[in-house]
């Protein structure tokens, strides 16, 4: 490996390294229908293998837990991240937890807490009535920031580019509220081509889509399966995230995969994940 390549990855740490476990959240929910029985319930556990020029520099596991309550679906999640990539003088280290709960399709809350480059993360959000209300606290003292729900069509713990239809144009806007960044984005998915992807030696058709804004862009390879979706991977500037292994229970046969269904919220499509 070129030392300037893991220079390069390490310099921008904040455009990739926090940015690819949202993306993780967002995409690993299993399809509402499958849970159609009220009181049923499912876990699944996901880790991936985090590179950078094609070295080893992480790893992530995100559980998820599918509940029916009435009538309602609740998604809770928790992601755990730990990269460190360092060159000489150089480096960047990430330990951090992020959990949160999607109730219908709508995230509810967000937590994370951790390391990220020596210093402290502790974030708290909720959305209360018509407003999402975040909670932070940092080196510089802690603050509120508030983003109204009418603002944003989706946030960055959802996912819609799998359904998204390109057929009129070739690139979809949506609002996009950036858990990450507590701030709305304008967020621009590009349908790239259909292809063919294969994960642990079964191949999938699959669609290629980019997206971007003003924190971030990547690349996915993403199939819709139903109502669900699966993600096989994703490319940033200098990072890739790549499926290892899948766990379900109870013992549900299943490729490695990442599925997710929400339902759409707003009027031209419906839900955002940003890695967001």
């Amino acid at each position: 490996m070129k030392p300037k390549a893991i220079v390069s990855a390490v310099r921008r740490p904040k455009t990739w390294c926090r940015a690819l476990t949202l993306t993780l959240f967002a995409l690993l929910f299993l399809p509402w229908d499958s849970y159609s029985s009220p009181g049923v319930h499912r876990k699944a556990t996901t880790k991936y293998l985090v590179t950078t020029r094609g070295f080893r520099i992480g790893s992530v596991t995100t559980t998820q837990s599918v509940i029916r309550e009435g009538a309602d679906t609740i998604v809770r999640f928790e992601t755990r991240t730990s990269v460190k990539a360092a060159v000489l003088w150089m480096g960047y280290h990430q330990d951090t937890v992020e959990g949160g709960v999607i109730r219908n399709g709508a995230l509810q809350s967000y937590s994370r807490h951790g390391v990220e480059n020596g210093g402290t993360v502790a974030v708290e959000g909720r959305l209360e009535g018509a407003v999402f209300k975040f909670k932070i606290s940092g080196k510089s003292g802690d603050r509120t920031i508030e983003i109204p729900r009418a603002a944003y069509d989706g946030t960055t713990m959802e996912c819609p580019e799998a359904r998204l239809d390109f057929s009129r144009s070739a690139t979809v806007p949506l609002r996009v509220l950036d858990v990450e960044h507590f701030s709305v984005v304008r967020r621009e998915y590009r349908f790239v081509e259909e292809s063919r992807f294969t994960v642990s030696g079964i191949e999938y058709p699959c669609r290629i889509v980019e997206f971007s804004d003003q924190n971030k862009r990547a690349r996915r390879w993403i199939y819709q399966d139903g109502g669900g979706v699966i993600m096989f991977r994703q490319d940033g500037d200098n990072y890739s995230v790549t499926a290892s292994s899948l766990i379900r229970q109870p013992g549900e046969a299943a490729a490695p995969s990442f599925l997710l269904r929400v339902p759409l919220q707003v009027s031209h499509e419906g839900f955002v994940a940003r890695l967001i």
